[in-house]
């Protein structure tokens, strides 16, 4: 499965079986496009965003501990944002707001 992240205009999808990452402009209907790809492949990774970054950090198949990061406005590959610590990499949660995430 993969996760999600958005601003008012982009919907942003990442993860699944690869380590693709995809967008929809959402005021216009049609397919999603090519954003650019992931440091790793996930699956169900957590991911939060705010109108600037998405951020996308563990799932059951990250053979890491990295946390990516994207700004949704342009597309481009993910960048190592931090690392998670070792418990945290298969069972996670994410919450966030206007001002960042935890």
């Amino acid at each position: 499965f993969p996760s999600g992240a958005s601003s008012s205009t982009r919907g942003v999808f990442a993860g699944g079986q690869a380590n693709t990452i995809d967008y929809i402009t959402m005021a216009s209907a049609g397919n999603a496009t090519d954003f650019g790809d992931l440091t790793a492949s996930r699956v169900t990774a957590s991911s939060l965003s705010d109108k600037i970054r998405g951020v996308f950090a563990g799932g059951i198949s990250s053979s890491n501990n990295t946390i990516d990061f994207i700004t949704i406005a342009s597309a481009g590959n993910a960048t190592d944002f931090g690392d998670m610590s070792y418990e945290a990499l298969n069972v996670n949660g994410s919450a966030s707001n206007s001002h960042g995430g935890i």
